[in-house]
């Protein structure tokens, strides 16, 4: 496995990270939700927008991109926006190898991100890595899930 900044070439892969993941990642959440979340965010658009104002790292395992993250460095706390695996390389590391990378980045400021709340996998992830909850947010669509905060501080 080998983890490295993306650049625009990585573009189509990093929305088949999303199109792989949303919909068993979501499936609580409900079609409409996952339908929309990858319209949004997994949008050719909205994945060059990030390699524009972001920091992102893909994951590679056997030459094919599997991971995908990344972390905006333009606040007081780095944040990072998303952070996803394929399901079928899940529990092999890759995410951890990820959010370690993507924390590197910040230099020792906060570490922010949100999930959605309901995603159990990811609150046990995020909490086995140092993050703790800081606030909630309630989701502008009646009925969808709300949005969890979490915070990593710095060790140093």
């Amino acid at each position: 496995m080998r983890i490295r900044e993306a650049g625009p070439d990585d573009v189509e892969a990093i929305i088949s990270v999303g199109q792989r993941t949303w919909p068993t990642t979501y499936r609580f959440a409900g079609p409409e939700y996952i339908a929309e979340g990858l319209e949004t965010w997994w949008s050719p658009e909205a994945i060059r927008r990030s390699l524009e104002n972001t920091t992102v790292l893909v994951a590679e395992q056997d030459g094919a991109v599997v991971g995908s993250g990344n972390i905006d460095l333009r606040g007081e706390a780095a944040i990072i926006w998303k952070l996803y695996v394929v399901p079928e390389a899940q529990g092999t590391g890759i995410g951890s190898a990820l959010i370690t990378e993507l924390c590197g980045y910040a230099d020792g400021r906060p570490v922010r991100l949100e999930y959605t709340d309901g995603n159990t996998p990811a609150a046990g992830f995020y909490a086995a890595h140092g993050f703790v909850e800081i606030r909630r947010e309630a989701n502008e669509r009646p009925g969808w899930p709300e949005a969890v905060w979490v915070e990593r501080r710095s060790a140093a």
